[in-house]
């Protein structure tokens, strides 16, 4: 059996069938409607979460209010799966971006699979490898680039995300996602849109010239994406 039929979660996907075997009894799914907080900063979290769909930020909300995003998580990896994440207040909220569904597991069958499955164990660890690169990564992109080659590189990301290139996502998520104004963001859309690299109508963004977005895009989607080839490769 292709392990791909076991699991719309890509980590999971990738599991060995014997290994996956240890988490599926304990494996729930759930929706995640977008806006929902799936995890408060200063919570212990009591579940990982595996999206099938959908999108999950991590955020920092500063004194006055404001919201950064960190991190985001999708169908390819887990938000929570660290080892000792539920053991330690989160440090971080949870927020559903981009709505989808969800497997989750409890703390303790996670890590009772994690302590007999050595795949399990690689496949968590080069994920978290590969979440700090972006988180890293990000960093370094928002003091330095542009607000289009910041959207481009977010609708990229997005797209991997995605089955069809179609997002239900509004400007002013995007603007919470790329800590930018919305106005700009708005601006930014309106130009690609009229050089037809995306379609945007009520809420709902299509890509329709991956290549060109690719091109608006900074530099740090290419970095990001190699440098999860070499973890991968490992």
């Amino acid at each position: 059996m292709a392990s791909a039929l076991r699991s719309p979660n890509m980590l999971l996907a990738a599991l060995p069938f014997a290994d996956f075997e240890l988490l599926r009894p304990h494996l729930q799914t759930i929706d995640m409607p977008h806006g929902s907080v799936l995890v408060r900063c200063g919570e212990i979290p009591k579940k990982a979460h595996f999206p099938h769909s959908g999108v999950i930020a991590s955020c920092v909300t500063l004194s006055d209010g404001s919201v950064i995003e960190t991190r985001i998580t999708g169908r390819e990896g887990a938000l929570g799966a660290a080892l000792g994440a539920g053991e330690r207040p989160s440090f971080t909220s949870a927020v559903v971006r981009l709505a989808g569904m969800s497997s989750t597991i409890d703390y303790r069958s996670l890590y009772a699979g994690i302590d007999r499955s050595a795949a399990l164990r690689a496949l968590l660890a080069k994920h978290e490898a590969f979440q700090q690169a972006m988180a890293d990564q990000s960093v370094a992109c928002n003091a330095v680039h542009d607000a289009e080659a910041r959207l481009a590189r977010r609708l990229m990301r997005l797209h991997k995300l995605s089955d069809d290139g179609k997002l239900a996502v509004t400007q002013e998520v995007l603007a919470e996602m790329l800590g930018l104004k919305r106005n700009a963001v708005s601006l930014e859309a309106h130009a690609m849109q009229e050089a037809n690299i995306i379609r945007y109508s009520r809420g709902l963004l299509e890509i329709v010239d991956v290549k060109a977005l690719h091109r608006l895009s900074c530099e740090c989607f290419d970095t990001v994406t190699a440098y999860r080839d070499i973890v991968e490769s490992d």
